[in-house]
């Protein structure tokens, strides 16, 4: 497998364009060598990360109007015994996220197809992760798909294997996949509103991406947009860590052991230095030289720099689809500026 380009540049994913070749473009003159699929969220509500994943949840019942996702008490042995059949068959097609409710997705594929250049060796993609995915849903009798333990064990064997579909069409374009798990559920775990276990949330990561990556070379990921368990992260053996370097990273140094271990393993950090809900006109220069001094913070830890200089991507710190276009625009045209700053 070719290796990632220090400092390369990639984005979460959301974004709030409609016109997606105008979107490719700007994502392939900032993010050359890892371009990411552009959710067009502002499209239709499928495109939005918790309606996008749902194609293929057995018993599914979509609310479109308020974005809301439950599953249905009738047929449920039937419908549960078709989709074991469906994922034990390893057919990922049958999970593929239509192009209805992804067309930036569709069009990210057909650019990498004509232009070798796109993307020369990677391509970025992202899925909903489990645990978000999973406290999103709500059975009939009000419990999240994780509460219970039928759809708590279907989640990650459906979220993986569209992660499984995702990566095999990458790989026929000849690139390596790159797939991020997004869990903003994950934002302030440990707090009282959340009654997994440090075990279950790791398990569910593991699943997710071993299935995930069962078919072939697979780099997976994880964006989370706040502060979290990061051992607990470290610990689910994923290959790169994106989370929002802008707002939490103090929080994210105080885990100097493990970080340790997890890039003496081959693990990446994706470093969210360029703000977005907190995007106020930043200039390139101060987010370098934010960086920076989380980088000689590590220094004064013990770390290799240079290790961890070439095990470092720059990310926005979330998605950007919320944001005006004229924003969404300029911070993703920061990335490359940042990545400048720090090559110097």
């Amino acid at each position: 497998m070719t290796d990632i380009k220090p400092l390369s540049t990639t984005g979460i994913g959301s974004v709030p364009f409609l016109d997606p070749e105008s979107t490719l473009d700007l994502i392939a003159r900032n993010c050359p060598e890892l371009p990411f699929w552009p959710q067009l969220v502002q499209r239709t509500p499928y495109e939005d990360m918790g309606l996008q994943f749902v194609d293929g949840l057995p018993l599914v019942k979509i609310d479109e109007e308020n974005h809301r996702v439950t599953v249905g008490a009738e047929g449920r042995e039937e419908a549960l015994t078709a989709f074991y059949e469906r994922f034990l068959s390893g057919d990922w097609e049958s999970f593929a996220v239509p192009e209805s409710s992804a067309l930036g997705l569709y069009r990210f594929f057909d650019r990498a197809a004509r232009d070798n250049s796109f993307g020369p060796d990677f391509l970025k993609v992202q899925v909903t992760g489990p645990v978000t995915f999973g406290q999103s849903i709500r059975t009939p009798d009000g419990k999240t798909l994780l509460d219970d333990p039928e759809f708590a064990d279907v989640t990650p064997k459906l979220l993986g294997a569209k992660g499984a579909w995702l990566a095999s069409r990458i790989r026929a374009l000849g690139r390596t996949p790159i797939i991020f798990f997004d869990e903003p559920g994950l934002t302030g775990f440990g707090s009282a509103f959340s009654n997994l276990s440090r075990e279950q949330v790791v398990q569910l990561l593991q699943e997710t991406a071993q299935i995930a990556a069962s078919d072939g070379p697979v780099l997976t990921g994880t964006h989370i947009c706040g502060n979290t368990d990061w051992n607990m992260v470290i610990a689910s053996g994923l290959d790169i860590i994106n989370f929002d370097a802008y707002g939490f990273l103090d929080h994210f140094l105080l885990y100097p052991e493990e970080m340790k271990k997890f890039l003496a393993r081959g693990g990446r950090l994706a470093w969210g230095i360029v703000p977005t809900l907190d995007y106020t006109g930043q200039k390139a220069e101060e987010l370098a030289g934010k960086l920076k001094a989380g980088l000689e913070k590590l220094a004064g830890q013990g770390f290799d720099l240079e290790m961890v200089r070439k095990q470092s991507l720059i990310t926005p710190a979330c998605g950007v689809g919320s944001r005006t276009e004229d924003t969404a625009r300029a911070i993703i045209e920061l990335l490359p500026q940042v990545r400048e700053l720090l090559q110097a």
